[in-house]
């Protein structure tokens, strides 16, 4: 306790003054004292953490590592500032994980040497680059479908635009955009629509791509819309909706896959041979290489599009190309 008072006389208002999550332990690993932040960020009293190695606040099973490279920095103990890439997970009083920038200070005291420790709470700031992500890869994936003549758009399952590309943008047809927001005219076909959109994380494998007609009307000819699930944000599956006429897409399946999802050559030729109804061994006939080859090159495919089944690949080529 002569520790914990000596350190309140030094650190108290620094540490209370934080912005961040604030802590100091000692050479043994135990918590010796920490601010507010930290109560708030870990939900617990500093009095149900003084005392305690530092590990209580870290997952249980990065425990055992984690005291190890406690005991390393301790021996040799060198300046970690914040923002150098050392992004680890804190756990809660409640069990809920959570991403944490963590910086290091060794500090000698009339007590002996502690160690500073700074966390802050990165949630937001890793939300923020996820989103920038998606964003960018849903942007990727409209400009493939401008380059394919097909207007797309990036959809929440509510029906809101996060993305179009200027083909989407410049369609007069049954679909209409108001302001951000994607409708069918007809209100039949939109509930039909909007329940597609809806049940996108639900959807079994096998039915990875959605297509359906949308009647012509007023003018305009029938068309197709084809929902594909991508990334969830939030906990929420994105949909990319293409649209096209029923004698669009006269393209090669092998060309469609290798620009639809960046396949090289290869692995294009590969999509399109099993699309196409061949075994992996009869791909490997017809492209004079070995089964193995077939299958690693399938297994590459599988992970730029995002699937894990050949059926499901197929089904997803060929309703995009309407085969």
């Amino acid at each position: 306790m002569t520790a914990n008072r000596d350190l309140n006389d030094q650190f108290r208002i620094l540490f209370e003054a934080a912005p961040n999550g604030v802590m100091a332990v000692d050479a043994t690993g135990h918590i010796i004292q920490l601010n507010t932040q930290m109560e708030k960020m870990f939900g617990y009293s500093r009095e149900e953490l003084i005392g305690h190695l530092a590990e209580v606040l870290v997952p249980v099973r990065f425990r055992k590592k984690h005291a190890g490279l406690r005991k390393k920095f301790t021996a040799a103990p060198q300046m970690r500032p914040m923002g150098m890439g050392r992004d680890l997970l804190g756990v809660r009083k409640d069990g809920c994980e959570f991403p944490v920038e963590v910086g290091l200070n060794s500090m000698a005291t009339n007590t002996g040497n502690v160690v500073v420790v700074t966390i802050v709470d990165i949630t937001e700031r890793k939300r923020a680059a996820g989103d920038n992500v998606i964003y960018e890869n849903a942007r990727n994936r409209v400009q493939v479908c401008q380059q394919l003549g097909m207007p797309a758009a990036v959809l929440q399952q509510d029906g809101r635009a996060i993305v179009t590309n200027p083909l989407f943008k410049d369609l007069h047809s049954q679909f209409v955009l108001r302001g951000d927001q994607v409708e069918i005219a007809d209100p039949t076909e939109n509930e039909v629509f909007k329940r597609e959109l809806a049940s996108l994380d639900h959807r079994n494998h096998d039915e990875i791509v959605y297509s359906c007609p949308v009647p012509a009307a007023q003018g305009y000819p029938p068309l197709i819309f084809h929902l594909l699930p991508m990334e969830s944000c939030f906990g929420s599956t994105l949909g990319l909706l293409v649209l096209t006429t029923l004698d669009a897409l006269d393209l090669p399946l092998a060309d469609l896959a290798r620009r639809l999802f960046a396949l090289n050559p290869a692995e294009a030729r590969v999509a399109a041979l099993i699309c196409g109804g061949l075994s992996p061994r009869h791909a490997a006939e017809k492209l004079d290489i070995s089964e193995g080859n077939v299958r690693t090159t399938l297994k590459h495919v599988f992970t730029k599009v995002g699937i894990s089944r050949q059926s499901e690949l197929a089904i997803l080529l060929t309703k995009l190309a309407l085969r």
